[in-house]
């Protein structure tokens, strides 16, 4: 599903998030254990300000200490912005030039599965399609298209 709102909304999301019967508390909780209160590093902290400020505001924002490390923002419907020094050091959206598609599928890949436990099986099955999906609006996105 995607979100339909603002300017370059389409192009500057990483991936969609479809929220087919998610649990009420699902990012509450997604944003307890990912939380930011965690992060001390100083360059992270500087990596957050670029999430919070960017120009499409992400309602939940994750940090994720390895694996790779970033923060990635979201809101309920897209993952909207990432932080992530060893593709930028800046913010990353669909608009970045060095996000690859690679990388665009990995991210979104692990918002979409932190999301699946709070799905009921209808849900999960879509996640798991969406996760086999190329890039939004990548090369492999538009060969099918």
């Amino acid at each position: 599903m995607l979100s339909c709102y603002g300017v370059n909304s389409e192009t500057s999301e990483i991936g969609s998030i479809n929220t087919t019967c998610q649990s009420k508390n699902a990012w509450k909780e997604i944003t307890e254990a990912y939380s930011i209160d965690k992060i001390q590093d100083s360059s992270f902290i500087e990596g957050l300000n670029y999430v919070k400020n960017h120009f499409i505001k992400p309602k939940y924002i994750l940090y994720f200490e390895s694996g790779p490390r970033e923060i990635i923002g979201c809101d309920y419907y897209s993952i909207r912005v990432a932080y992530n020094p060893k593709i930028f050091e800046g913010d990353i959206d669909g608009l970045t030039p060095k996000l690859s598609d690679k990388e665009q599928v990995r991210i979104r890949n692990r918002i979409l599965k932190l999301l699946y436990k709070y799905e009921c099986p209808e849900g999960q099955k879509v996640l798991l399609k969406e996760m086999k999906e190329p890039a939004i609006f990548g090369k492999e996105y538009y060969k099918n298209r």
